[in-house]
């Protein structure tokens, strides 16, 4: 009869569960630091699988940061430029040709990142 059980396992591979070390458990997992998740008990084999729920909504988090920086710092290059253009007048300092292009594909790179974004907040608000 099989049995699933709530469980701990340390960063060194120790399984636990309602207080009992299980040291026969075979940890299913790559990780190297203490988790939560479930213990299988069957006849003599115990397999404990952790909940990644928590590392995927870290890194969700953490990648949300990323983006918010980069497109903060492309909108911020963009507003420069177009600063810069502005300042350039007469014939031999006039902007160049393609500058109101390039700030244009900065800014749509920007709007694309905070697109995504907005995907992974999704995401990781489903993740619960």
């Amino acid at each position: 009869m099989s049995k699933i059980l709530d469980a701990s396992c340390s960063a060194t591979g120790v399984v636990s569960a309602e207080g009992v070390t299980v040291p026969a458990a075979t940890v299913l997992s790559e990780g190297k630091q203490a988790s939560t998740g479930l213990l299988f008990l069957e006849d003599e084999k115990a397999r404990y699988l952790p909940s990644s729920a928590t590392d995927i909504k870290t890194t969700l988090e953490k990648l949300v940061l990323a983006l918010t920086s980069t497109s903060s710092a492309l909108t911020t290059i963009a507003s420069a430029l177009t600063a810069i253009g502005t300042g350039m007048t007469g014939p031999t300092t006039a902007p160049p040709m393609s500058l109101p292009a390039s700030v244009s594909a900065v800014n749509a790179l920007a709007s694309s990142i905070d697109s995504i974004k907005e995907q992974l907040d999704t995401l990781k608000g489903t993740l619960k």
